[in-house]
């Protein structure tokens, strides 16, 4: 079973880094990328939820942040294999679940919105 008070706390921590902290702001993509993803590895040892870490909930400690994507496109990470790809799902977009990439989405036979 999960560790959902672990998974949201780091979401809310990486939601923290990219609406609050400077120096994280001023890395680029990739850096931020590569932070968020050796969070993930490095919070396996708690039996996290990726889908969790990288959902939208922290952008709910916000009232002024209108937020629809998910951690999970805007750092272009798969919220089901946790690895970074080129093509995330993004709100709106053709893939479904909002998050998933195109590998992850082939192999559990997801299929495009018409």
């Amino acid at each position: 079973m999960s560790d959902h008070q672990t998974s949201y706390t780091i979401n809310s921590m990486i939601g923290h880094l990219y609406l609050q902290n400077k120096v994280f702001q001023s890395l680029s993509f990739e850096d931020q990328q590569s932070i968020v993803v050796d969070l993930i590895e490095k919070s396996h040892r708690s039996d996290v939820n990726i889908g969790e870490i990288l959902s939208n909930e922290c952008f709910s400690e916000y009232e002024e942040i209108d937020e629809n994507r998910t951690l999970a496109t805007l750092f272009k990470i798969c919220f089901y294999c946790g690895q970074p790809k080129e093509h995330v799902a993004d709100y709106g977009d053709e893939f479904y679940p909002q998050g998933l990439c195109s590998d992850c989405a082939r192999e559990n036979n997801y299929t495009f919105k018409k």
